[in-house]
C-alpha cells in the first residue's frame, strides 16, 4: 500500500522556507539598499556642504554655484529620508500579516484534516 503524502506537512516546510528566505532576502537587499544609499548621500552632503567645488560638465570644469549647493542639500536630506524608511522596515509589517492570516488558514484546514 502507498504511503499518502502529508500535505499539512509538506505546506509547513515550504511556508517556513518561504518565510526565512523571503526575511533573509529582504534583509540583504534593505543592507544593499542603504549602503548604496550612504554613498549617495555621502557625495550629496559634501557637496551642499562645499567639500566640493566644482563639477565637470562635458569636458569643463565648473563652479557649483550656491543654488547648486541648495539642490543637493535637498538631495540629502531626501535620500536620508529613504534611508530611514528602509532601515525600519520594507513593508515587512505587511508581509508578516499576509503571512499570518495564510498560516492561520493553513492551522484551519489541519483542523478540519483531523
Amino acid at each position: 500500500m502507498r504511503c499518502r503524502p502529508d500535505y499539512g506537512l509538506q505546506v509547513e516546510r515550504l511556508m517556513f522556507n518561504i518565510r526565512e528566505n523571503v526575511r533573509l532576502d529582504m534583509q540583504g537587499l534593505r543592507n544593499k539598499w542603504i549602503t548604496e544609499l550612504d554613498d549617495l548621500f555621502a557625495t550629496a552632503n559634501a557637496i551642499a556642504k562645499g567639500k566640493v567645488g566644482q563639477q565637470q560638465v562635458g569636458d569643463k570644469l565648473q563652479c557649483i554655484t550656491p543654488k547648486e549647493r541648495q539642490m543637493w542639500a535637498q538631495i540629502a536630506t531626501n535620500i536620508g529620508s529613504v534611508m530611514s524608511s528602509l532601515a525600519k522596515g520594507y513593508d515587512d509589517r505587511q508581509f508578516n500579516e499576509d503571512f499570518a492570516h495564510l498560516e492561520k488558514l493553513v492551522d484551519e484546514w489541519k483542523a478540519v484534516q483531523d
